[in-house]
């Protein structure tokens, strides 16, 4: 894989985890490595393994493929800002205050009869 390629790879790996608005420090700890060495890996200086690879998709929601795809077309769903802010806060939670705060969604929110909002709801309460 040449070098462009991998810069590529390692732009789209960038521009997901800040769409995601995903702290590397957040990142460094689903792939079992201090921050340091994160940032080594994202900035290209350190090969990310196959398992890391595997272990960074999953903690973005993606499959590893989504960062080898050929097309160049491939854009994150974009956040609107509230998203973000909204995502931001739970990752800034600890676990248990990440279960107060879906807790407190699913209750704010299960008198709303819309299909996609009970379903979503549905798998809220599920733990999916």
């Amino acid at each position: 894989m040449g070098s462009s390629s991998v810069q590529k790879i390692l732009e789209r790996l960038k521009s997901l985890r800040e769409e995601l608005a995903l702290r590397q420090d957040y990142l460094a700890m689903r792939v079992g490595v201090d921050r340091t060495t994160y940032l080594r890996k994202e900035g290209g200086s350190v090969p990310i393994t196959t398992e890391e690879w595997i272990k960074i998709a999953g903690a973005m929601g993606r499959d590893a493929s989504y960062f080898f795809s050929a097309c160049d077309e491939i854009k994150p769903p974009e956040l609107a800002p509230r998203e973000r802010l909204l995502l931001r806060l739970y990752r800034s939670l600890r676990p248990a205050e990440q279960e107060d705060l879906v807790c407190a969604v699913y209750f704010k929110c299960r008198h709303i009869r819309r299909k996609a909002v009970q379903d979503t709801l549905k798998l809220i309460r599920s733990g999916t």
